[in-house]
């Protein structure tokens, strides 16, 4: 299995030990201006190795897991939420940390508390940037999580831009895949970062 240099095999090898066995992919994408290099894209900035995603649901993910939008974001663009991985952060600490600024809800053991299920995989990719004639390396982490019966959602941090959100079923997120991948079509800068998001939705509609 080829990994990219953002993925560290010791950690994935932690996730495997309490989680099991994690699916792997790789991909390759050939990019630009202004991926990676554009307001609101700054995807490797500051160091940034990898993200997380969190997959939240309230007692099925069948029933539907949460998607969000930025309010920068071209209309209609709703995805799974991420969170990039801080210089000398653990992927655990980035996902506690992530929902917290963006929901309000804090992970933990105990019933009013976000319970991390388990870990979906691993996402590698290698973005091939024309502009900038040279390859960069990340990587995706998504976790499968139960928010508590009864909570509500109330971002902490005024930065994540958060517009709204959604419950789609696994099976719809093909469809948010699906409109991810073509929505440069009416928002042209946005063109790599919908191919590139959508990667994750099919994965985890896969997955689920």
């Amino acid at each position: 299995m080829h990994w990219t240099a953002a993925v560290e095999v010791e950690e994935v090898g932690a996730l495997t030990t309490q989680w099991g066995a994690v699916r792997r992919e790789h991909y390759q994408l050939r990019v630009d201006h202004p991926f990676l290099t554009g307001d609101h894209q700054l995807l490797v900035s500051n160091g940034r190795r990898a993200e997380i995603c969190y997959i939240m649901h309230q007692g099925d993910p069948a029933d539907g897991v949460l998607l969000h939008i930025k309010t920068f974001y071209p209309d209609g663009a709703f995805r799974l939420p991420t969170g990039g991985i801080h210089v000398g952060e653990s992927v655990i600490e980035t996902l506690a940390r992530e929902i917290t600024e963006e929901t309000g809800l804090v992970v933990g053991p105990a019933a009013d508390q976000v319970q991390v299920q388990r870990c979906l995989g691993v996402l590698s990719y290698d973005f091939v940037h024309q502009g900038l004639a040279r390859t960069f390396s990340f990587a995706t982490y998504p976790f499968l999580v139960q928010m508590p019966q009864r909570a509500t959602l109330h971002p902490t941090d005024p930065e994540e831009f958060i517009g709204g959100w959604q419950w789609r079923t696994p099976a719809e997120l093909r469809q948010v895949a699906d409109f991810l991948e073509a929505v440069g079509q009416h928002a042209p800068v946005w063109g790599d970062w919908g191919r590139y998001r959508a990667l994750l939705h099919r994965f985890v509609a896969e997955a689920l």
